[in-house]
């Protein structure tokens, strides 16, 4: 990175920098041509209903063409459909050859619906008829809204019977009643249940499956009769070539973004700038094509006397100087007969040094492929987690010579004076929340065993010949741990990065990051996880949802140890023998034979690197840190004004009183008496000793509303 991105990033809020060994692990093919992600998922090809988890870059598009030629080979659907969210994304679905990298047949598109004009005229009408196999062909692709509205139209979901139906970016849809998307994967999944595998199969694919609106994706009985393939971001980054290193860094500014966006901006890095929409609280009501040219004007000198006069008029990109370079701009904002061209000459890049930067309204964040994108910043917070982990993909590309990525996020901190205060707190809050959510998805996944005998967490013993290859990280044991049910194993090691988001973007979360001081951040930590889980798996028994709350601290303690100190991940003193006694069938052992074990620990295999899980100890890992890190992030880049305005703001947002709290801080309530001699005083200066003495009126009006009900009482004329 250049001495000028290094500056733009040491004055952002909770700058991490996360480091990959580069294996490229991630970008092998194998005989078939497939790469890792690929693979895992035509292992299963055979599911009616398959959920793909990828993150941008890891090939979801070839998966699914892998997955589409060998369903229409063995007949087991007769057309293939696939469905993106916008018609520049279409492009990676179009003709591919397959069959020169060992695969039985090339990729070859019918019927493209993702061309100029309306998606709900004509092209509804074509899509239907080729669902009705009135065009012959076997394979087409659409827009999402042209599929909701040949479904819409019909209203008959048989019209999908015997179809592979591709859902790409699936977050788009959603399990609310008015999400058209969301009803169609529904009735497609009850459509199953009556029609059996001649009903529609579904291929539904994500880069992140949480949407950030609290709506869920689809609902949770749905989910459970989807296969899963997880492929993890640290499992795309750690297996790139020449990619080594991305950094997750948040700038505060005040007054405009305009004013600011400058000194966020390195113009030796290849860029893509996400500027807010108009009607948003950092837009301010700014023209959106005033604020382009702003930027350009803030990058450096236009090469001509004129905006005008500085396009080039065979590629539509801008020309300036900055730096002793002449860089060249690419405006998406600009909705005119011009963003044909620009889209066109976008399209055409084949080299690094055919675009500079590219600033962007709402293109560009998902399906939008620049190899040589190194940094993308995006100005206030994008409406959902999703959205922001689409918008890192951006940089996450491997390519000659691109060593680092940086994610930066530019949001308004409030001021003192400011009416809009509390949507700015809110913004900011948000933030802070990508960032510690970046630190577990960019982090190692781990699978989880008991210790003793290295059984697994449902008591049954450990067979290690048998054990699944793991390829992101591999088997922990965690000295310590009792039993724990398979169930929520499951749950921790397949949606953990999901959990986490739920948790960090609860109401709840977002107080206590706040205001620390004021709240046992480990009561509320556990009562919110604890109602994440539920939520999504209602299905799950008190001791399920208590196993999965133990263990999903023990995960997200982990990959916070394994952030702060990476050695640990490092067991000294192995000999090469030794070593090689882990290597996986990509250094050439058998995939079958039995893994080595010294002196009764087990190690981790990450290529040729180790955990020693001795060191792992539950006691260590359990702490709840996740509010208390937020706060030192946030205190280190405001004033002391402007703290004491968002503890005045966040205040007002106090979480109320439940019986759940106020039962798990009743131990502690007798303990403080215990110790001071004296009941807990609500008019305290200390936080939370003032939460204790809430906690204990509650329970006391709880109690007396009991009594007076047991005597036939009307509880709610009672003067509690």
């Amino acid at each position: 990175m250049s001495e000028a991105g290094n500056k733009a990033g040491e004055n952002g809020l909770g700058s991490i920098t996360l480091n990959y060994d580069g294996t490229g692990a991630s970008k092998t093919t194998n005989h078939l041509g497939m790469r890792a992600m690929q693979a895992r998922v035509w292992d299963k090809r055979d599911a009616q209903h398959l959920l793909v988890k990828s993150p941008p870059a890891s090939g979801k598009s070839r998966a699914a063409m892998f997955v589409g030629l060998e369903k229409l080979r063995t007949a087991a659907v007769d057309r293939v459909v696939i469905a993106v969210p916008e018609r520049s994304i279409g492009a990676s679905f179009r003709d591919t050859g397959l069959a020169g990298g060992g695969f039985h047949s090339d990729w070859r598109l019918d019927l493209d619906l993702c061309t100029i004009g309306s998606e709900t005229g004509r092209k509804v009408e074509e899509l239907i008829g080729f669902l009705r196999g009135e065009s012959g062909g076997q394979t087409a692709l659409c827009t999402h809204s042209t599929l909701r509205a040949a479904y819409a139209k019909t209203d008959d979901v048989t019209l999908f019977d015997r179809a592979l139906v591709c859902v790409d970016e699936l977050h788009h849809a959603s399990s609310d009643e008015n999400s058209r998307l969301g009803n169609l994967l529904r009735g497609l999944v009850d459509r199953a249940g009556e029609a059996g595998p001649d009903a529609a199969h579904i291929l539904a694919m994500t880069g992140s499956y949480f949407r950030g609106d609290g709506t869920a994706v689809l609902h949770p009985q749905d989910e459970a009769r989807f296969e899963k393939v997880i492929y993890t971001y640290y499992e795309q980054l750690n297996g790139y070539e020449y990619l080594k290193t991305l950094r997750i860094n948040f700038r505060f500014y005040q007054g405009k973004y305009l004013d600011a966006i400058g000194d966020a901006l390195d113009p030796h890095m290849k860029t893509i700038v996400h500027i807010p929409h108009v009607g948003s609280a950092e837009g301010s009501g700014v023209n959106k094509m005033f604020a382009v040219d702003a930027i350009v004007d803030a990058i450096g000198d236009r090469l001509g006397k004129t905006p005008n006069t500085s396009v080039d008029s065979a590629t539509g990109f801008v020309h300036l100087t900055a730096g002793g370079y002449t860089l060249k701009i690419a405006n998406l904002v600009d909705d005119s007969a011009d963003r044909e061209k620009v889209l066109a000459s976008l399209r055409a890049v084949k080299e690094r040094d055919d675009i500079d930067i590219i600033i962007a309204l709402g293109m560009a964040k998902e399906g939008f492929d620049w190899v040589w994108c190194e940094h993308v910043l995006t100005v206030g917070y994008r409406g959902s987690l999703t959205e922001v982990v689409q918008i890192i993909g951006r940089a996450t590309r491997d390519a000659p010579g691109k060593r680092q990525a940086q994610f930066t996020n530019l949001v308004s901190a409030p001021f003192a004076k400011d009416e809009a205060v509390s949507r700015a707190v809110n913004d900011m809050l948000k933030a802070i929340s990508v960032s510690l959510l970046m630190e577990q998805v960019m982090a190692p996944v781990f699978k989880f065993r008991t210790h003793k005998g290295a059984d697994q967490f449902d008591g049954s013993p450990s067979d290690v010949s048998k054990l699944e290859q793991v390829t992101n990280a591999g088997e922990i044991e965690i000295v310590g741990m009792p039993e724990i049910d398979e169930k929520a194993v499951e749950a921790i090691e397949n949606d953990f990065n999901d959990l986490f988001a739920d948790v960090q973007n609860d109401p709840r979360t977002l107080t206590v990051m706040i205001n620390p001081d004021d709240h046992h951040t480990d009561v509320m930590y556990d009562l919110v996880v604890t109602d994440v889980i539920k939520k999504r798996y209602p299905s799950f028994s008190d001791d399920q949802v208590r196993d999965t709350v133990g263990l999903f601290g023990v995960r997200a303690g982990l990959g916070r140890e394994v952030a702060k100190d990476p050695s640990i991940i490092q067991t000294p003193g192995m000999s090469e023998g030794e070593q090689s006694l882990f290597a996986g069938p990509d250094n050439g052992t058998d995939e079958n034979a039995p893994r080595a074990s010294s002196s009764g620990d087990r190690f981790v295999q990450q290529a040729k690197r180790f955990i020693n899980v001795r060191e792992l100890q539950v006691d260590l890992l359990s702490g709840r840190r996740d509010f208390d890190d937020a706060y030192e992030l946030l205190s280190k880049e405001l004033s002391e004004e402007l703290l004491a305005r968002l503890h005045g703001e966040v205040r007002a947002l106090k979480v109320s009183m439940t019986q759940d709290e106020a039962e798990k801080l009743y131990p502690r309530i007798k303990e403080f008496i215990q110790r001071e001699g004296r009941e807990p005083n609500l008019n305290s200066p200390n936080g939370r000793e003032v939460r204790l003495a809430e906690a204990l009126a509650f329970m006391r009006k709880l109690s007396r509303e009991k009594r007076a009900a047991m005597v036939g009482a009307d509880v709610g004329q009672i003067d509690a």
